[in-house]
This record gives C-alpha cells, structure tokens and sequence, in this order.
C-alpha cells in the first residue's frame, strides 16, 4: 500500500533538488498545478497515470524510491547539504558536457571498441547512482 506521507516527502525532495514550484513541476509532468498541490495537501492521492508522468518526466527517479519505502535514492540525498549541492551541479555539468558530446556529429561520436555508447552510469559510495542515455 502506497505510504502517502512519504511519497508526498519524496515528491517535495524531487521538486527541491530541480528547483521547482508546484507550477512548474505541474507544467513539466504535464497535469493542471492543482492536481500537484491537492497530492501535497493530501486532498487526492496521486493517481497511476501521475506517477507515471513523473516517471517518464525524470530518468533519475526509480518507481521503488518514489512509492516504496526502499531506501536506493536517484541521488545523493533528499535534503541537501551544500556539499550535496556542489555535487548535484557537479553532475549538472557533466550532464551538460555529454549533451554537447552527443550533439557533434556522427563522425565525433564517443566509441569504445568500436561500439556506440548507449548509457552511462555514475555509482557513488553511498550506493546512490546516476545514468545518463545518450540519444541516438
């Protein structure tokens, strides 16, 4: 059974670690603001077709960290420390330098043995992870 508290918490970590309001995260995901901010009022419980737009929306978050009490977080932690931030722009830029990798040419393509890359995984020591998929 779905612990609302916690995915409430959980959806207010995601919303935080990318900087946005209830507007914005609603406009991202694709739902109306007050579908956002009747789940974090607990008017509603977030429906199937909102989780999954959550999902689809941020490649990071993993269904078993957002609904169950399991605790493999997409990243280093919920609440930030500024190390934790220093970290996550860290990865933002990292992100960012593969982005404008992988829109060089075909000819610049990143290889390996000859063989295209298709997703880049970052583990941390707090077993904690980060993937990239490159576009192809």
């Amino acid at each position: 059974m779905l612990n609302i508290d916690l995915f409430i918490q959980r959806l207010e970590s995601l919303m935080e670690n990318h900087q946005l309001n209830a507007a914005v995260f609603a406009e991202k995901i694709g739902v109306q603001r007050s579908s956002v901010s009747h789940v974090l009022s607990k008017r509603n419980k977030p429906s199937l077709e909102f989780i999954l737009k959550i999902n689809n929306q941020f490649d990071e978050i993993d269904l078993n960290w957002l609904l169950l009490e399991t605790k493999n977080l997409p990243y280093s932690s919920p609440t930030l420390s500024s190390k934790n931030k220093n970290t996550l722009t860290q990865l933002s830029d990292q992100l960012d330098a593969s982005k404008e990798i992988q829109q060089s040419s075909d000819e610049n393509k990143i290889k390996f043995s000859n063989t295209e890359i298709v997703q880049l995984i970052q583990v941390y020591k707090d077993g904690s992870f980060s993937s990239f998929f490159p576009k192809t």
